[in-house]
């Protein structure tokens, strides 16, 4: 069974290498298992090691890894796929800067309109005023009047007071031009005029997608812009568009006076008939009785309906002034405007901060919509923020109103209330004083009505005075719009900023991506290899049911073996023989790094079988030792026969399988272990105090290269070797000994060969001959264990 150490597929090359793989390989810390050893298939063949009696039964998904995308993996898309993005790059560039380069100019004139904050109305009375606007309803006026210059009722009474003429031009013009989409349909022969509608709905159309309305930072400014292709008709329409926006507000100011002046007429007429009445009742009444002057009472009854009269003439001021504010709320209902813009709903403090909390979240959206859609996350939130406030100022002006028209209800119920006291009063007067009391009675009711008849008469003529006065004084033109000179679009600089900002997105990106999606999005879709498991125990190992045959070797597993056992995992060598653990394929590459990775990946390219192999020996032997760690001495005869290619490879395979390896390279003469794993610790790593510090990445792997310790002393590096491994036996599985060639420097090895609790003898039969084995064999044996000789690796077959 093939075990894949390596996210690389077996025809491609390494993307981030076998350290971008390992440093993301996962943390397990799996327990050593009871060994035991199968039973040979057939009678006289050698016993044979079966990993699957002491290890789980193992599925090449867990040793899957996510590998990371590095800079050079970056550099190299880039390199493979840098003409196809330049290609798409170079169309999209050419099509943005059409887009926003070529085209019809159109120019932008901008007139603006003052808001005048302070009352500087000369007939604003102060008995009708009771205070101006203040800097708190200042932006909701500013807002109110942003909306209404843009209002389709504003529009239709523009297109009224337009010149008929220039009007009638200028529809004509923009019926007969053609946009791009409607040029292209043209030349392809697909294009049909439309039927034009009705005059003023183009217009009102047409002026709102040409007219943008802007507050002026920090000011009671409204910009008026106007975008046409004529700069004098651009210049001529902002200029009129401010003037007859003046006119329509003096218009609806002046109309609402009228309404008021109207009401106060009826109600005035009614109070001068009651007056009337109660002037003729009070001469009746002296003339009947013979009272020829008043004479003031001073019981406590007349106090009393004095008092009752001055809160019934009270309560009916206030009577008065909620039915001319309902009056007028109907009024403004009845003309289409915002209710807000009423003086009663803008003193109001409820509907003042909710229309702050609203304007103010409008201000917030207002510059998030040139560059944020609607359905970006911002965008969507601030939405339903405003959707909220404006749920709650209805609701805020919905109690306003109803508190008005509660108003006038208490007013009324007050009123009687008052007048039936008023009623008692004068039946005890009338008992207590007689003819004194009732002229009194007749007295004060027509003082009463007197001054209910005056104030409201002062109100009506103040208001028809001042709805016959059309401008209000709090708009004002604040500038007018000159003919523009130079044109706002197309603008080449910025289509060429555009279109070299997505060329560069176009040659860079795209290469990236596509590299992406192959390596690593792709696989990620890719059907999985079911693999066979075995499926009952028996006393020779884990095997397969009997109707189910004993699947083949695949020839991946073959190639790592000798021609002459294919079908057997591993033989058993014969007496005074040294043992064939594995043999590993030649591979290629550029890099240490990259010869690695090929190494790690399924046969026939690589050897993860054989390595699956030879940990599972390893740890077989690691179940009769105690609980430490165990310690693997790698060595050859001569120099350039793969010791650490091996070393690092078996230090890979044992990584994917959970446990936790310390490499140490014991080779200070001639070190290679930092080309293997160019992001180990290098410079300071003979200085680290503890294991940690030398972890490769975020991997179970702990390296210690031998690139920065001093080779000629001997002595310190050995006790420092000792001491490291004594070290690390109590928080690694596995330490791995790098060591030197036995022939060409045996004094460092022989040190380290009573250390290792197992031995393994790299060889290549293209650099070392037989005899040069035999000879290293026989330096070495000397000086280790009799049982820690494990094998010898056959490299580069």
């Amino acid at each position: 069974m093939a075990i894949p150490y390596s996210m690389q597929p077996a025809n491609s090359a390494p993307q981030g290498g076998f350290g971008a793989m390992l440093a993301l390989a996962p943390s397990r810390g799996l327990s050593p298992m009871a060994p035991s050893m199968t039973m040979p298939a057939h009678p006289g063949m050698s016993p044979v090691f079966d990993p699957r009696a002491f290890l789980p039964p193992i599925n090449p998904h867990d040793f899957e890894v996510q590998s990371l995308i590095s800079i050079a993996d970056v550099i190299g898309y880039i390199r493979k796929r840098w003409l196809r993005g330049a290609l798409l790059g170079v169309l999209l560039a050419a099509f943005t800067f059409y887009y926003l380069g070529m085209g019809v100019k159109i120019y932008e004139a901008e007139s603006q309109l003052l808001l005048r904050i302070q009352d500087g109305n000369p007939f604003n009375f102060e008995a009708t005023a009771s205070r101006g606007v203040t800097e708190l309803s200042a932006p909701q006026l500013i807002n109110n009047h942003r909306t209404e210059l843009l209002s389709r009722r504003f529009l239709s009474h523009c297109y009224a007071q337009f010149p008929a003429a220039q009007r009638d031009a200028y529809l004509q013009r923009e019926a007969t031009s053609l946009s791009r989409k409607d040029e292209l349909m043209k030349l392809m022969g697909l294009y049909k005029p439309g039927k034009p509608g009705d005059p003023r709905e183009r217009f009102i159309d047409l002026m709102i997608s040409s007219v943008r309305v802007e507050p002026l930072k920090e000011s009671h400014v409204l910009r008026v812009q106007v975008r046409d292709r004529d700069p004098h008709l651009a210049a001529d329409f902002a200029n009129r568009y401010v003037e007859e926006y003046i006119h329509y507000v003096a218009d609806q100011e002046g109309k609402l006076s009228a309404d008021a002046s109207t009401y106060l007429e009826t109600k005035s007429q009614e109070l001068q008939k009651r007056l009337r009445e109660s002037e003729q009742k009070l001469a009746e009444y002296r003339k009947s009785q013979g009272i020829m002057e008043d004479i003031d009472t001073k019981d406590v009854s007349n106090d009393k309906v004095r008092q009752l009269n001055a809160a019934i003439t009270e309560a009916d001021l206030k009577l008065t002034k909620a039915k001319s504010d309902l009056d007028n709320l109907a009024a403004a209902q009845k003309a289409g405007r915002d209710l807000t813009e009423l003086r009663l709903f803008a003193d109001n403090a409820d509907v003042a901060y909710t229309r702050k909390q609203l304007d103010a979240k409008i201000a917030e959206r207002a510059p998030l919509e040139a560059t944020c859609g609607r359905k970006h996350p911002r965008m969507v939130g601030l939405a339903n923020e405003i959707t909220t406030l404006r749920a709650s100022l209805d609701r805020t002006v919905n109690s306003v109103v109803s508190m008005i028209q509660a108003e006038v209800e208490s007013q009324q119920r007050q009123i009687a209330d008052y007048r039936r006291q008023l009623d008692e009063a004068r039946g005890v007067a009338l008992d207590v004083n007689g003819k004194n009391v009732q002229q009194s009675l007749l007295r004060d009711q027509v003082r009463m009505d007197r001054e209910l008849y005056e104030k409201i008469e002062m109100r009506r003529s103040q208001a028809a005075l001042t709805g016959q006065f059309r401008d209000s004084g709090l708009l004002r033109v604040a500038d007018v719009a000159v003919v523009p000179e130079k044109p706002v679009k197309p603008s080449k600089p910025m289509a060429a900023v555009a279109a070299a900002l997505l060329f560069g997105l176009s040659l860079f990106g795209l290469p990236v991506c596509w590299g992406i999606f192959d390596d690593h999005v792709k696989k990620l879709f890719a059907p999985k290899v079911a693999i066979p498991e075995p499926q009952q125990h028996t006393a020779y190992g884990y095997g397969y049911p009997e109707q189910q045959p004993m699947p083949a070797a695949p020839p991946c597993a073959i190639a790592t073996m000798p021609p002459e056992t294919h079908n057997l995992p591993m033989i058993k060598p014969a007496d005074g023989e040294t043992a064939i653990l594995a043999r590993l394929p030649h591979v290629n590459g550029s890099t240490p790094e990259a010869m690695l990775s090929e190494l790690l990946k399924p046969e026939p390219v690589g050897a993860s079988t054989a390595l699956h192999q030879l940990t599972s020996t390893l740890e077989k032997q690691a179940m009769n030792r105690s609980g430490s760690a165990g310690v693997i001495l790698i060595t050859s005869a001569g120099a350039g026969e793969g010791k650490t290619l091996v070393s690092a490879a078996l230090a890979a395979a044992f990584c994917h399988q959970g446990r936790r390896v310390f490499m140490m390279e014991c080779n200070p003469s001639s070190p290679t272990l930092h080309q293997w794993f160019p992001r180990a610790v290098q410079g300071y790593g003979a200085y680290a105090h503890d294991l940690e510090a030398l972890r490769y990445g975020h991997s179970n792997l702990f390296l210690l290269p031998g690139c920065d310790l001093p080779a000629h002393a001997t002595n310190e590096l050995l006790d420092g070797y000792r001491s490291w491994i004594e070290r690390a036996k109590h928080e690694v599985d596995w330490i791995i000994l790098d060591a030197s060639p036995l022939l060409k420097s045996f004094a460092n090895v022989a040190p380290l060969a009573p250390l290792a609790s197992d031995v393994l003898i790299v060889n290549n039969p293209a650099n070392t001959t037989p005899a040069q084995l035999r000879a290293g064999l026989a330096l070495l044996q000397p000086m280790m264990s009799s049982s820690a000789l494990r094998g010898m690796i056959v490299n580069g077959e």
